[in-house]
């Protein structure tokens, strides 16, 4: 009998037999899994975690020369030595990935006046033979003073350790960092001060490696969030935790690992693509700014998750948080410190806040709408009236879950599909043979045969049309033209999916505009974030009724304006005191008791306007 591998994060359930390995499972199925060796046990490198260990063969003696006690009981294995006897999760960790996912990392740009919450001072110091008796520490007080910085805070123990060092080293001029007032850092003239801002999404962590005393952005990356093999979507993460109390702290240390591998990426990938002055480092990172919906900004901080399963979803905090790094284990300078932007209401978050605080929504005097859809959709309405947000529980059908041959957007996804002359033309990422269905792709495919009448706006097959196979799929892709030899195909399942997750985001669009008494032909412009909305076909979203067909509007895709958002708020505290008053003065309305939202629903399931 066969069983179901489903591997994460690219989204991939596989079918195979219990006597098939893991990595052999993988590449019939035409997913990546590095293996520099060829599979023969010498590399080590086809790392995996598998969710529930027992349903794994033992390990084998290869891996116990490889692995420790703690990495097999917590459940990774490698891919070429392990047989699953039952249907299981497998993680493939970020440096296992050989084709890495198409994370959203750019997004709009607006320019501000360099203000962080870092500032930098170069001093100089007397030279190591100085004969006065005051302490080191009070020298350092004095003399920033005369620069017009008073210090309030007492000297942090990590700087008295190496300020007599640093007072005697034959090096005159220093350079010192200071926050709020506080010193959090001596180091010499040229070595760079750094920020990092970071955007927690349910399915993608897209990072910035700022200097924060030119602005510039040297590095950033995206990866996938680890947590996906805990649960595809937020609900059945909380769910998880409020079953098990334990698995927060897998949950928590997952995604704050994945942020230190991130951090120690860029600081590489700088160094290789850049002719620095200094070499960068983890270390040199003075500041971090994080964005997250509101159950990711729970679960990053450790705060309690349970009531948000419940409604109305209240929230632990909606204010900005301040905190050491080292509170939560994020490697960087001893003395670093972490800002979070402040949540909306219910599952409304602070990336929600980030991303209008990058779309420039202040600066806006037309009436729009921000919609960033992923997994969980966030919706504000701007207008003459003020500002309401909502968000819709879209679920992961747009990231490839869910869908029989859906996968995420990396290498081989179908990402584009049209249908002309009877026959079906399609664009993969990457331009390779086919391997499965991205969000994009699944959207197109969809609005095309409805469009040529091949689905029926109830989202049924026309059996009467001949791409209809047995009344149950349509072939999207034949299997002699795909890179596993398998066809790729549409189904009844596939189009439901998208329906739900359609309903949810047309339904919180409508009822956003109904509160604020706003009218289709009043809007003057849409403006679409996120990985998804990035890169959507809007005809497609048109054609399904996905977005509404405004009259007079102007439809814009702004990429990952949330990033924007966190790195405008690291380069300045005065646009965090703007995500601020944006944050205070949204107005948030809940679907979820809503009394008009069933019917609504209902409504816009169908795949038409």
């Amino acid at each position: 009998m066969n069983i179901t591998i489903d591997f994460q994060p690219v989204g991939r359930k596989v079918e195979t037999d219990p006597n098939t390995s893991i990595l052999k499972a993988a590449q019939v199925a035409g997913i990546g899994i590095s293996a520099i060796c060829g599979g023969q046990t010498s590399c080590g490198t086809c790392l995996v975690r598998i969710s529930s260990p027992s349903k794994a063969s033992s390990p084998t003696a290869v891996e116990k020369t490889k692995l420790n006690d703690k990495e097999i009981k917590a459940g990774y294995r490698l891919a070429c030595q392990t047989f699953l006897k039952d249907s299981a999760v497998v993680e493939i960790p970020p440096e296992s990935l050989t084709a890495p996912q198409r994370a959203q990392v750019e997004g709009s740009e607006i320019k501000i006046c360099l203000k962080p919450a870092i500032s930098c001072y170069q001093i100089e110091l007397p030279g190591p033979d100085r004969h006065d008796s005051e302490s080191d520490w009070n020298l350092i007080k004095e003399i920033l003073q005369k620069k017009g910085v008073v210090l309030n805070h007492q000297a942090p123990l990590s700087l008295l350790k190496t300020l007599p060092q640093t007072l005697r080293h034959e090096e005159k001029k220093i350079k010192a960092v200071i926050r709020y007032k506080r010193l959090v850092a001596l180091v010499a003239p040229e070595e760079p001060v750094l920020g990092i801002a970071v955007d927690i999404g349910t399915t993608k962590i897209a990072a910035y490696l700022v200097d924060l005393e030119s602005g510039k952005t040297l590095a950033q990356g995206g990866t996938m969030n680890p947590q996906i093999a805990y649960g595809e979507d937020i609900m059945a993460r909380i769910a998880l935790i409020m079953e098990d109390k334990e698995s927060h702290a897998t949950l928590q240390e997952a995604v704050v690992n994945t942020l230190n591998y991130l951090l120690e990426t860029l600081c590489q990938e700088a160094n290789n693509t850049r002719m620095m002055q200094s070499h960068l480092k983890p270390d040199q990172v003075l500041e971090w700014v994080v964005v997250g919906n509101s159950a990711m900004h729970h679960i990053f901080l450790g705060l309690p998750v349970q009531q948000l399963g419940l409604a109305p979803y209240v929230l632990a905090t909606a204010k900005p948080v301040n905190i050491p790094t080292s509170e939560i284990g994020l490697v960087s300078a001893a003395e670093s410190y972490l800002h979070l932007l402040p949540n909306i209401a219910g599952f409304v978050g602070a990336d929600h806040v980030a991303m209008l605080l990058g779309a420039g929504i202040r600066n806006d005097d037309t009436t729009s709408l921000y919609v960033d859809i992923g997994t969980n959709t966030e919706i504000t309405l701007k207008y003459p009236g003020g500002m309401i947000a909502c968000s819709a529980a879209s679920g992961p059908a747009f990231e490839g879950a869910h869908i029989k041959n859906g996968m995420r957007a990396a290498e081989g996804a179908i990402e584009r599909v049209r249908i002309k002359d009877s026959a079906i033309h399609y664009q993969t990422i990457g331009n390779g043979k086919p391997v499965g269905i991205c969000g994009s792709g699944v959207l197109d495919a969809i609005a095309q045969m409805v469009e040529n009448n091949i689905i029926l706006k109830n989202g049924r097959f026309n059996e009467q049309h001949p791409f209809v196979n047995d009344k149950k799929s349509i072939v999207l892709v034949p299997q002699k033209d795909t890179k596993h030899m398998r066809d790729i195909i549409i189904t009844r399942k596939d189009i439901s999916e998208i329906q739900l997750a359609k309903g949810a985001i047309r339904t919180a669009i409508e009822l956003v505009l109904k509160k604020a008494g706003i009218s289709k032909e009043e809007v003057a412009c849409v403006k679409i974030a996120g990985a998804f909305g990035s890169y959507i076909d809007i005809s497609s979203a048109i054609t399904i009724g996905l977005l509404p067909d405004f009259p007079a509007c102007d439809y814009r895709q702004i990429g990952n304006a949330a990033g924007s958002g966190a790195k405008l708020a690291l380069l300045s505290v005065e646009q965090r005191k703007e995500a601020e008053k944006i944050a205070s003065d949204t107005e948030f309305l809940e679907l979820s008791n809503h009394n008009e939202f069933p019917s609504h629903f209902a409504r816009y399931m169908s795949l038409s306007q």
